[in-house]
């Protein structure tokens, strides 16, 4: 695993992660390294031709048959060029190409690659780029896919996927994020309170009638509720002024109440 072997042991290279609106000239040309440098230990796999045909292809492009300057040459000059979305489309795309065994080199490359660009995402196990958490937020996220793969929260469950999609987007769709994880606490909330058709305030209204919870927890859900209101609820029209950090402090706040209903 060579790719940054050195730089990636530093602290450094892990924190600030909120690049999420540019590839860098620095970090298109470490992607192709790292993509063709995995690939070419597999004995008797034609990497790069392949790899070559691949992402031209993938990035818009009719691969020449017998590129000047050779294979990453081509691939090089072509990934310079391209919308930075698509570089991290490209990562994504290549990732079923990549032979089984050499998946995990592959991932931990690219993002040793990403961190030390400051990239909001990593490349997943599921090949998928997933936006940067603190660990115990992360923890916390996994605990609620969990949860609420129970089939009482089949509503729920469908309403988070969406809204952590939205999240992990390029660029992130925050008021989509926002809403539909929302809108999986209130599912689960009702779910629990077995008040199908009430609203979230309807719940917590219960829930002080029935100090299911402390009134400072209650509190802190009602606030939530009415950010959620005020900004970024079913039919609202106006402008998502939300920032980046907001957006993570509603989602993380979402999950936990979740995790605080479910485990009621």
């Amino acid at each position: 695993m060579a790719i940054r072997a050195f730089t990636s042991q530093f602290d450094d290279q892990t924190v600030t992660r909120s690049v999420d609106d540019d590839a860098p000239p620095g970090l298109r040309q470490e992607f192709v390294d790292a993509a063709f440098s995995t690939i070419e230990q597999k004995p008797g796999y034609n990497h790069d031709a392949r790899l070559h045909r691949i992402i031209s292809q993938s990035l818009g492009r009719a691969p020449a048959g017998n590129p000047y300057g050779g294979y990453r040459y081509a691939i090089s000059r072509d990934i310079t060029s391209v919308d930075w979305p698509r570089v991290y489309d490209l990562i994504c795309r290549l990732w079923p190409e990549i032979p089984p065994d050499l998946q995990p080199e592959y991932q931990t490359s690219v993002n040793r690659i990403l961190a030390a660009h400051r990239i909001a995402w990593d490349l997943g196990d599921d090949g998928q780029l997933h936006r940067v958490l603190p660990v115990a937020a992360q923890s916390h996220i996994e605990a609620a896919f969990q949860e609420l793969s129970q089939p009482r929260f089949t509503a729920a469950l469908a309403s988070f996927q969406q809204g952590m999609a939205a999240y992990d987007d390029r660029p992130q769709r925050g008021r989509d994020s926002c809403r539909n994880i929302f809108d999986a606490l209130e599912s689960v909330a009702k779910e629990v309170f077995d008040m199908p058709r009430a609203t979230f305030g309807d719940v917590l209204d219960a829930a002080r009638k029935q100090q299911s919870m402390a009134s400072e927890t209650i509190s802190v859900l009602q606030k939530l509720y009415d950010m959620a209101n005020a900004h970024f609820r079913h039919g609202m029209i106006t402008q998502f002024t939300l920032k980046l950090p907001e957006v993570d402090f509603v989602v993380v706040s979402c999950i936990a109440g979740i995790l605080l209903f479910v485990r009621l």
